[in-house]
């Protein structure tokens, strides 16, 4: 009897795992089987971002350095956190994985319904594991170690017994490393996320006065929009 070729078997198996891959992961994975080399060397995409403006910025980062991931720096977390939430939220209705190496992650951040926040799956690898000399988190975590977290959790986001199997799975943000992830949020970054500057205290200020103001400072700081420089 003939054996059935390496690609038959996988495509065999794929067509198995149908509901839980989409069109590019089965295209990839075919691909591979019958050309090995192409898995090293396959086309990098870029993910659409639905936050207004920021696939132009992607896009042209792509264009001039060819990395597809976006890499974040700065005030990180508030993109973070406005990201997922209109990523799993009508009309997108995402899933997606966050690896967070810092522990600093707060879900409450979200700004989405309890029903889109089921689909949202958090990962914090153990601090023993992760902690530098310096005790500083992801900093102390190589890019073969993220690159491994991620495959793993990549893997379980497909196959895996979870409730979002009817989602699309959008991608992985990892937070507080670099090495591999659709998006980082780390110390290290060509997107920078800062507050636009508040004017500081006059010069003749007195102590009273900066204390009676400094509500309506505080809320001036809150108010302050996002600026982005890259």
């Amino acid at each position: 009897m003939e054996m059935p070729s390496v690609a038959a078997l996988a495509g065999a198996r794929l067509l198995g795992d149908v509901e839980e891959a989409n069109l590019e992961e089965i295209l990839n994975v075919l691909r591979a089987a019958v050309n090995p080399k192409a898995s090293s060397s396959k086309t990098k995409h870029i993910k659409a971002y639905p936050i207004p403006g920021l696939d132009i910025i992607v896009a042209r980062n792509f264009r001039a350095t060819n990395s597809a991931p976006l890499a974040v720096t700065g005030r990180r977390l508030p993109l973070i956190y406005a990201l997922i939430s209109t990523l799993v939220s009508p009309p997108h209705n995402k899933t997606v994985l966050v690896l967070d190496t810092e522990h600093r992650f707060d879900a409450t951040r979200l700004v989405c319904s309890p029903e889109s926040i089921r689909h949202v799956y958090v990962h914090r690898p153990a601090c023993d594991a992760i902690h530098g000399p310096r005790g500083d988190g992801g900093a102390g975590m190589g890019p073969d170690q993220v690159r491994q977290l991620v495959t793993a959790a990549g893997d379980w986001m497909l196959y895996g017994d979870h409730e979002s199997s009817g989602r699309e799975w959008w991608g992985t943000i990892v937070i507080g490393a670099l090495g591999a992830g659709d998006v980082t949020a780390a110390w290290k970054g060509w997107l920078r996320i800062d507050r636009d500057d508040i004017p500081g205290f006059s010069l003749g200020c007195s102590a009273k006065e900066a204390m009676t103001d400094r509500q309506r400072r505080q809320e001036a700081v809150d108010a302050a929009p996002w600026a982005a420089s890259s």
